[in-house]
């Protein structure tokens, strides 16, 4: 199974790196398509056309909002992207290949600090972080798959967000997540938005997909199953 996943377009500001690194990945091998949020820049809505203009992939494409994806925009971006590409708001959805199953509970995610702008703007912010969280805790926990992804906009961890500025960590992501990540065993977790993070982390030994665009120029392609990753019990077996 192979997973193809890009976010912070931005378009118009990065649809040409985007036709760039879409021109360099065989489309046709490619099972699930995954956009981490913000497709477009500052609600520029027109732009949505030209994403999905872009990405012509015989596969299904899910994708999370991003910031810049303005709520008040997200039923209208929905109409615009409808049979092309499916938006997921604290929902699960599950791909079948080969007789495998892949389950991705996909949310925009949480801040452990909402910016100024929220704080001001968006009543009861610090609510609404914290009940999205919670709903996305009880998919995971009830999510039954071969293989299990949490897919995010903001950050779920801090170790991706390396060459930010340290002192808004906690407005660029939420740490918070890790623990759900860690006690429900998960694969493999996908997010955007940290330009200038790190591509790749782990939290533990669970792999962590930093697929801004304008930090890896690139679309990530993740294939399952994953490596095994060796373990203190492999390293004592190996060395007795």
């Amino acid at each position: 199974m192979k997973i193809a996943a890009v976010s912070d377009i931005h378009s118009p500001k990065h649809l040409e790196l985007l036709n760039k690194a879409l021109s360099n990945i065989d489309l046709k091998s490619i099972d699930l398509f995954v956009l981490a949020g913000d497709l477009i820049y500052k609600g520029e809505i027109e732009e949505v056309d030209k994403v999905v203009e872009a990405i012509r992939v015989d596969c299904p494409i899910v994708a999370v909002f991003g910031n810049e994806e303005y709520e008040h925009l997200h039923e209208d971006i929905r109409k615009k992207a409808s049979g092309k590409i499916r938006f997921l708001e604290e929902e699960t959805y599950v791909l079948e290949s080969e007789g495998k199953t892949l389950g991705i509970v996909a949310s925009k995610g949480s801040l452990d600090r909402p910016t100024f702008w929220q704080r001001k703007n968006i009543p009861n912010i610090w609510r609404i972080y914290n009940e999205r969280r919670e709903k996305v805790g009880k998919l995971v926990s009830e999510l039954e798959s071969d293989y299990k992804c949490l897919l995010l906009h903001y950050p779920p961890t801090y170790n991706t967000l390396v060459g930010e500025n340290s002192s808004q960590y906690p407005e660029l992501g939420c740490k918070k997540y890790e623990k759900l990540i860690l006690s429900n065993k998960l694969d493999f977790v996908i997010h955007g938005h940290a330009h200038r993070g790190k591509s790749y982390a782990e939290v533990a030994t669970t792999p962590i997909y930093n697929v801004a665009l304008p930090l890896t120029e690139r679309i990530t392609i993740i294939d399952l199953p994953l490596p095994k990753k060796p373990t203190s019990l492999d390293f004592y077996t190996k060395g007795k």
